[in-house]
Order: structure tokens, then sequence, then C-alpha cells
């Protein structure tokens, strides 16, 4: 046995997760709604994965319900609630589709690892707990995924997703988590940024210096684990948040859906400037009603790695571009 395995009591109906062994051969069980118990390791056995599939061959009458999302997308991150201060932590995979995880915490300039492991299709883990009386202290939570499937399929690239949490959009978040079937404050990994065609946000962003070499994950990372001295040749981002580069909709739209649009535009490419190591990001988003500008200068100002952002060079942009200097 060991942990994270799904047992049974022998002299019992309940079932649960092995979460820790303790002294005198005893296991720690998580049962229903994030309750542990110690039990003897005699009195627990596992549960084979082959129990649900020979169980569903002798009940072929019964009805199997459909799938709540799609084959391909419905990777989440969950909060299930223990009682009114702890949160359990889960990752569910509602997808047809394995997936290598690495979950952790961006405190400051460091990476702190939290877990890692194999979600087979249709299957959910507990990663962590997390207490709502330190809420505001919570750092941002970074996921990456690898994504497997047998045989011939289309290549999926590898998911990087940063989540900083604050109070307005947390508590809001509560719905059915998907196999769990059980209220949680519940966010989606793999959503698309842009549900029209999320590649032209990819295409916008361009480098000014281009790399000689790709970047990987582990090089990325290391920016946060130990920072390197400044380059000579500073390595520059720009993305344009002009509508039109992001979306060939935008005129079915109102200033609020444009502006939301933009918006994660803005959140995805300064995600991947800090995950990657750039020095700037310039965010051209034009004059107009100065809304944009205002909005991303705001949130500029109250992220942990951003040293400090300006006007970028009037000659060629005007007003209507901003330049941020990474930490």
């Amino acid at each position: 046995m060991n942990i994270g395995d799904r047992v049974r009591l022998l002299h019992d109906t309940q079932e649960g997760i092995i979460t820790n062994f303790l002294p005198d051969n005893l296991v720690e069980i998580e049962i229903e709604e994030g309750f542990k118990i110690p039990v003897l390791r005699q009195e627990v056995v596992p549960i084979a994965k082959e129990e649900k599939i020979v169980f569903r061959e002798r009940h072929k009458e019964e009805p199997v319900s459909a799938p709540v999302v799609s084959a391909e997308m419905g990777f989440f991150l969950a909060f299930l609630p223990i009682n009114d201060r702890q949160l359990s932590v889960y990752l569910i995979n509602n997808t047809d589709i394995d997936i290598l995880f690495n979950l952790g915490e961006v405190r400051d300039t460091n990476y702190y690892g939290l877990a890692a492991g194999y979600l087979t299709k249709r299957s959910s883990q507990k990663v962590t707990e997390a207490n709502l009386d330190k809420f505001e202290k919570w750092s941002p939570l970074l996921i990456q995924a690898i994504f497997f499937k047998p045989g011939f399929t289309s290549l999926k690239e590898p998911l990087i997703r940063k989540f900083t949490f604050s109070a307005s959009s947390f508590f809001k978040s509560k719905s059915k988590a998907p196999l769990l079937d059980k209220d949680c404050h519940l966010f989606q990994i793999d959503q698309k940024i842009v549900s029209i065609n999320p590649e032209q946000i990819k295409e916008s962003i361009t480098e000014r210096q281009v790399a000689t070499a790709p970047v990987n994950v582990s090089a990325s990372l290391a920016k946060h684990i130990a920072p390197a001295a400044m380059p000579k040749q500073p390595r520059q981002m720009e993305i344009d948040l002009h509508i039109e580069q992001l979306t060939k909709d935008y005129n079915k739209m109102n200033a609020a859906q444009m502006l939301e649009i933009q918006l994660k535009a803005f959140e995805t490419a300064l995600d991947k400037a800090i995950l990657e190591a750039y020095d700037e990001i310039i965010f051209i988003h034009g004059v107009g009603n100065g809304t944009l500008r205002h909005e991303i200068h705001k949130r500029l100002s109250k992220h942990p790695h951003i040293a400090y952002y300006k006007d970028a060079r009037k000659e060629k942009f005007g007003y209507g571009a901003t330049q941020a200097k990474i930490k």
C-alpha cells in the first residue's frame, strides 16, 4: 500500500484514501468530507481499479451518464471544503487523455514544489490542503502538465498555468466539480484564453531578440530559483492587444466582452514573459478612451514580479503602449 491508494475497511462499508503512515502499524485514512481516521493496516484492503470494470459488466442495464466535458478539454483545480476553515485541493482530469503534472507555489523569487504525479483519464487526486483563514497570504499556484494518449493522435503542447487568487474571484467560483460531484471552488486549468481562436494570441506575441535555443521549463524556472545577472542585451517581448489582433469576431462583441479578451491576453503574455525569463515586455494597447491602459497599469502596479512600468517609446507608439520591467 502507498499514500494515495484508495482502500476499504474490512469490517465497515467506508472507503477512503491513504494520506499518511503512522507508528504502531497504523495508517491514516481520509474518508468522506475530508475527515481523517487512524486504522490498523490489517484492517484495510486496497480497492483494485478493475472492480469498477467488473461492476459495470455485471450491471450493463444501468445507463452510463455522459461525460461532463469533451474528451480533449477538462483539466480542473478544485478546492473542496473540509470545514469552515480548511480546504482539500484536488486536481481533476475529466478528459480521455492521461496527464503528468507538477504543482508548486511561486513565493517571491522562489519556486516551492508541492506535488507531482500522474493522472489517468477520468480521475482525480488530492494534492494538498489550504487554510481559508490565511487566504490573504496564499502564494500564486503554478501548474505544469504534459499530456499523453496512446496510439496515433495529434500532439498536444505542454501547459503551464499560474493562478493568483483574489477574494472577489475565488469566492464567486463555487460550482459542482466533475468526478467528485461535490460543490467546490472550481477553476479550469486548460481553459482556452480566447474562445474564438487562441492561436491568434500566440501569433501576436513576438520576441525583439530571438533566442538561439528553445526555452525549456527547467531553464524558465531557474530565474525564480536563482536569478542570474542582467544580460547586456535584454530579452524583450511585445504583444499587440488591439482587439482585431486577438479575434475576428470583435464586431459581434460589446465593450465589456472585448475588454475581457484583451485582459486575458495581457495576463497570458505577462505569465509567459515571467516564466520564460524575459527582462521586459511591451503591451500595445492603443489610446482609445484609456480604459484598457488604466486597467493594465493598475494590475502592473500590484504585480510582485514587476519592478516598474512606463510609457513605451513615444516616437514609435505615442501614448499607445506600456513597457514593463520584470524583476
